[in-house]
């Protein structure tokens, strides 16, 4: 039998914008470890700097993940070939919605330790996410680019929404939570390959590989609006500049102009998530 690879995987226009697309959350954790690397929790109460250091460390794991390994054959000592194709696609699949899961279990670990140390109060992450959104949004400052897109997009896979939150990127932060919930507590259907009527064996599964591509990325951007906020209030304080060698595009009021010099890691914080596109022609 033949195996046959389907097109499938959802890939949201926010993404393939030659200027000012959203990067993939590979991309988006690293730069974010980088700032939280070049910052620091202000305040006075004991072992704040171990809560930040755990929660930095959260999302260095994030950032260093780069596979995740399966082999999903089984000999069941006479195997036809099209139970070779289904073991081998089934291991392709498991390996990239797998690596998607246990980088999103690092985010959220990451997400909820700055919440303990930026919300104490909060019972529940999205409402420190809910917080940061109303006191960015009562500043008249911008959310993060795409931020709202992104939160939209997670409600095309997860569209009966979770009650409470009342912003966009908190809602889509709860949503988040309650489907890594599904995970956790082992009621999440778990993907495995199809066959047309000819025996051609295909992977599946595209959309759950999608829900959680977003529900990373609505983390990230979770924990940008909490770290936008807490800079406001003067609750961490950012060091350094950011050198931006290769330069990049970012927005401006006029659409998007290039930078390439160094930049405040307090300015940089709105657009880390942004890929850098192509330089200008000169």
């Amino acid at each position: 039998m033949t195996t046959t690879r389907m097109e499938g995987s959802c890939l949201p226009s926010y993404r393939t914008l030659s200027m000012l697309a959203l990067s993939e959350p590979e991309d988006h954790v690293r730069e974010l470890t980088d700032w939280v690397e070049h910052a620091s929790a202000v305040t006075g109460v004991p072992g704040a700097q171990d809560v930040w250091d755990t929660a930095y460390k959260w999302l260095r794991l994030a950032q260093g993940l780069r596979t995740v390994t399966f082999d999903m054959s089984y000999d069941d000592g006479g195997m036809c070939s099209a139970g070779l194709d289904f073991d081998a696609i089934w291991t392709e699949m498991m390996e990239e919605w797998q690596q998607h899961q246990v980088r999103l279990s690092y985010l959220r670990a990451a997400l909820e330790g700055f919440v303990r140390l930026l919300h104490p109060d909060a019972a529940e992450p999205w409402m420190a996410v809910e917080a940061a959104e109303r006191r960015l949004h009562h500043h008249a400052e911008e959310w993060p680019v795409h931020a709202h897109a992104v939160a939209d997009h997670l409600g095309t896979h997860a569209p009966d929404g979770v009650p409470g939150a009342s912003t966009p990127v908190a809602a889509a932060v709860a949503q988040v939570i309650a489907l890594h919930e599904m995970v956790v507590r082992g009621r999440a259907v778990i993907p495995e390959p199809d066959s047309d009527a000819d025996g051609n064996v295909f992977p599946t599964g595209h959309a759950e590989v999608c829900a959680l591509r977003e529900a990373s990325t609505v983390l990230l951007l979770g924990i940008q609006l909490l770290m936008a906020a807490a800079v406001q209030e003067d609750r961490v304080a950012v060091f350094d500049d950011k050198y931006l060698l290769d330069g990049m595009w970012i927005p401006d009021p006029s659409g998007s102009r290039w930078v390439d010099e160094e930049m405040p890691y307090g300015e940089y914080l709105a657009v880390l998530h942004l890929q850098p596109g192509e330089p200008p022609e000169l």
